[in-house]
């Protein structure tokens, strides 16, 4: 039987509504035939009772400084919650569901507590449940080291999950569903008008999730290019196809897509930074540059403090392209648009496919604006 993989986030599985849509996409597509393999998030969000920053909120109440183990262990059990019920709501439905944690589902991890790597994945208990005419409902987010500790997989974490099972599976379809109806061109938060792109390639969607898109982590990306495993992003709550992600993409006008990070910090030295003792405080290593001209790079507001013999930290949102190659665009034009329209920007950073420009944070819808219309 063809097998599908499906993710559902923790605004999919939040109430007792929200889940009945997950469990109808999930009866739908195995009355089609398919076995289906079910990976869900912790239910809600902070103040929600079941959510994983509430649960880790009572280890605040007790240290300033809870032990890595201890955290990763509290912190999986939204996931657990999570599976149980989706399974046994699944079972009301008359459907067989069995709910499985990170390490029954055979997921193995690095010993990198609250940020673990996936180094492998073992899935015949998988296996063994799908010929027994079950559908697995996993907890997402975690897996277990060599030591048989529970390790959390980080931001994206149950996205992770669902690819690396997809993977290792080689299932037909892995679909990651969340509460908005697929990738859109631009934060439309910014730009109301901006599309939803049907497809886009791994390498310009990466790059734009290290800096700054929300809805797919970059380490979930990752591990999709590592297995090679195209997935879609879609709505829970809609019909629509949403975005594959993987495959050849989209363009509109020439480019794939713009990310925003705002609230930055821009840092210059002049000496440079022979040791490379900065590199770690940027927000990634894209933002990152240390040449004959000095040092530059973007940071968040709790890595000021660190910063040493540095000029002053310019507040700043930056702004990152992701183009066609056979477009056209250039840095150039990029920042022809942006003098255009009086957008005076501070710093530019070279990143493949693209680029990424630090400008003034009061200005970036107009920039945003300004390169969409171009």
């Amino acid at each position: 039987m063809p097998l599908i993989v499906q993710k559902y986030g923790g605004t999919s599985v939040s109430t007792e509504e929200r889940r009945q849509k997950a469990i109808q996409k999930i009866l739908a597509i195995r009355a089609k035939g398919y076995d289906v393999v079910v990976v869900v998030s912790a239910m809600g969000r902070r103040g929600d009772p079941y959510a994983t920053d509430t649960f880790l909120d009572m280890l605040k109440g007790i240290s300033a400084k809870p032990q890595k183990r201890t955290k990763d262990l509290l912190a999986s059990c939204g996931e657990i919650i999570s599976c149980c019920v989706v399974a046994e709501a699944l079972e009301k439905r008359g459907c067989p569901a069995m709910p499985m944690t990170g390490f029954q589902a055979g997921i193995l991890t690095d010993q990198a507590y609250t940020n673990g790597l996936v180094l492998s994945v073992d899935p015949d208990r998988i296996r063994k449940a799908l010929n027994a005419g079950f559908v697995v409902v996993a907890a997402g987010f975690q897996g277990c080291d060599p030591d048989q500790n529970v390790v959390t997989l980080g931001r994206g974490g149950s996205d992770t999950t669902a690819i690396a099972l997809g993977g290792a599976l080689e299932a037909d379809v892995v679909e990651i569903y969340t509460d908005v109806p697929g990738i859109a061109y631009t934060d439309p938060r910014i730009i109301s008008s901006a599309p939803y792109l049907k497809s886009i390639d791994f390498q310009p969607m990466y790059i734009l999730a290290r800096t700054g898109a929300k809805v797919v982590h970059y380490r979930a990306l990752e591990t999709a290019m590592k297995f090679n495993r195209p997935f879609s992003v879609r709505s829970t709550f809609s019909e629509g196809e949403g975005t594959l992600i993987g495959k050849p993409g989209e363009a509109p006008g020439g480019m794939f897509g713009m990310a925003l990070l705002k609230d930055m910090y821009l840092v210059r030295t002049k000496s440079g930074d022979p040791e490379q003792a900065l590199a770690p405080l940027a927000a990634d290593s894209l933002l990152y540059r240390n040449d004959a001209r000095g040092c530059a790079l973007i940071c968040g507001e709790h890595e000021i403090d660190r910063l040493k013999e540095c000029e002053t930290p310019d507040p700043c949102s930056v702004l990152t392209l992701q183009w066609h190659p056979a477009a056209g665009i250039t840095p150039t034009s990029v920042s022809g648009v942006l003098a255009n329209h009086n957008v005076a920007w501070k710093e530019y950073f070279s990143v493949p496919g693209g680029g990424s420009w630090a400008i003034p944070s009061q200005q970036a819808k107009e920039a945003m604006l300004a390169l969409y219309r171009a």
